[in-house]
């Protein structure tokens, strides 16, 4: 099954349940943002205080309203992508040390071969003198 979730394209967009989730999930990071901002700046006015500390705890309960709606199942979804896109990674970044080290191998085969040619020239010069 989990292979089935892997391959199967994502269409975010056509969820309507996720994309209120996600919706009310940015929404909560606005509010909280705004709760502390008015918690900071008004520290000494009372009002202000409460008012900003209403807003922060509102956020919270926004947030896991939020995190509830987008499920569980789409939570495991996202990680699933993301354990995939990263072992695809990893194999892809374990084989470039060997790239590296056969490239530069041959770089310097390269070289040596171009500096035994030219010492080999100039030896022949130096002879037919």
């Amino acid at each position: 099954m989990r292979e089935y979730l892997i391959d199967q394209p994502v269409q975010w967009y056509k969820d309507n349940k996720l994309m209120i989730g996600i919706v009310i999930v940015i929404t909560s990071f606005i509010l909280g943002f705004w709760g502390k901002l008015l918690i900071v700046s008004e520290l000494y006015r009372p009002v202000e205080l409460i008012t900003g500390l209403s807003v922060y705890a509102f956020s919270w309960i926004l947030l896991f309203l939020g995190a509830f709606i987008v499920g569980w199942r789409t939570v495991k979804r996202i990680q699933q992508r993301i354990n995939h896109h990263v072992k695809k990674t990893y194999h892809h970044a374990k084989r470039l040390p060997g790239k590296g080290y056969h490239h530069a191998k041959k770089l310097h085969r390269k070289g040596m071969n171009k500096i035994s040619a030219a010492s080999k020239t100039i030896a022949e010069k130096i002879r037919q003198k």
